[in-house]
């Protein structure tokens, strides 16, 4: 979340050769519309912006940015992508003649509808959408081709000089949605082709370590005892281990065992590891 939110205000105050299109990789559940949401709040509300990544944090510079947005259950928008993020931003006329037929906005329309003020764009669950919309013909094509290109698109107009101060924040859920989960890879292969630059990829909570049980650890308790309570636990575990040891019952160690209990406090490291 550090990462996202650092990246992207650098990003958004024009600084230097940043990241413009950001890739929050995870199954569902991980953690990704969380830090979506996080996001656009600190984007649109400076003042909570100083209180949580500090008075001389990153966003300093840049007050209120745009923030918009297009969810991928939204697969009857009438306007496709284009038109709900033209209609956010109070310009859905800049993007009428893409509307009948639909057809995809090229690069240049896309800078004339972006340019200007800083301006952050989510797009969440963008696979079940594409795959969704495979079914509504347009010409001797599908909204599905039409809407990839569309995609493809904006990330590289994102990567042009006029729209520096514009940052794409996209969630990936390839791996529940194969077909349309290949479409954005395609639209993502297009941005490293053509601009050199690939999109940044985070993870939001890490399948490997131990951040997703801190994370249930914080949900299931409002507090936790203090330290000295902690260390008491631990160190009786300890004795009976070197008690248990003594005995040849078992080959742990009671120090190894003692750490482990007191980090993994209030549930055994063993249910941790489980």
């Amino acid at each position: 979340m550090k990462t996202l939110f650092e990246e992207t205000f650098a990003r958004l105050e024009n600084h230097g050769d940043q990241a413009s299109t950001f890739l929050l990789t995870q199954s569902m559940g991980g953690g990704k519309t969380h830090n979506m949401i996080a996001l656009g709040l600190l984007a649109k509300h400076p003042a909570l912006r100083e209180k949580v990544l500090g008075k001389n944090g990153v966003g300093k510079k840049v007050g209120e940015v745009r923030v918009i947005g297009f969810h991928g259950r939204q697969t009857d928008a009438q306007f496709g992508i284009w038109g709900e993020l033209a209609e956010q931003l109070g310009k859905k006329d800049v993007f009428k003649d893409y509307y009948q037929p639909l057809q995809a906005p090229g690069q240049t329309a896309w800078i004339n509808l972006l340019k200007g003020e800083p301006t952050l764009i989510f797009l969440d669950e963008l696979p079940p959408y594409l795959e969704a919309v495979q079914a509504k013909q347009i010409g001797s094509t599908t909204l599905s081709t039409v809407t990839a290109t569309a995609i493809a698109n904006l990330l590289v107009a994102v990567n042009k000089a006029e729209l520096s101060n514009v940052c794409v924040v996209i969630a990936d859920l390839t791996a529940s949605y194969q077909a349309g989960g290949a479409m954005l890879n395609t639209a993502l292969d297009n941005l490293r082709n053509e601009t050199n630059r690939s999109a940044l990829r985070i993870e939001p909570v890490s399948s490997q370590g131990e951040e997703l049980y801190h994370i249930l650890r914080t949900r299931l308790f409002e507090s936790l005892p203090d330290e000295s309570i902690r260390s008491k636990v631990a160190n009786d575990y300890a004795a009976a281990v070197k008690v248990a040891r003594e005995m040849d019952v078992t080959n742990h160690s009671p120090d190894s065992f003692a750490a482990q209990l007191a980090e993994s406090y209030p549930f055994h490291f063993g249910l941790r590891d489980l």
